[in-house]
């Protein structure tokens, strides 16, 4: 009986070992992933920084891009109406002035 109660015990003794080193592994598992998480999650992070620096450099690009086109498209705009005035602006002041003038009489 004593042989078997020593047994037993034995037993326990390595079931606890056992149990003790499973603990262990599953705590070691449990920080290897948590550090393999924050390695990805640093990873994805600086890509996503990447992508959205170079999105914001592609926006700003395509801004000044278009802003140059509407500039240029205004002063040529601008320089036509110039163009337009000073060829008739003194038919059309003759044209108000007889107007008026018509007005008046």
């Amino acid at each position: 009986m004593k042989k078997l109660i020593h047994e037993v015990i034995e037993l326990d003794k390595q079931a606890q070992a056992e149990i003790s080193l499973l603990k262990k592994e599953k705590e070691e598992l449990f920080l290897a992933f948590k550090a393999m998480k924050k390695e990805l999650t640093d990873k994805y992070k600086k890509d996503i920084d990447m992508q959205t620096a170079q999105l914001e450099k592609d926006a700003d690009q395509l801004f000044l891009e278009r802003l140059k086109a509407y500039e240029e498209k205004t002063a040529l705009k601008e320089k036509n109406i110039q163009v337009q005035y000073e060829k008739n602006k003194d038919i059309w002041l003759k044209e108000l002035m007889d107007f008026i003038l018509g007005e008046l009489s």
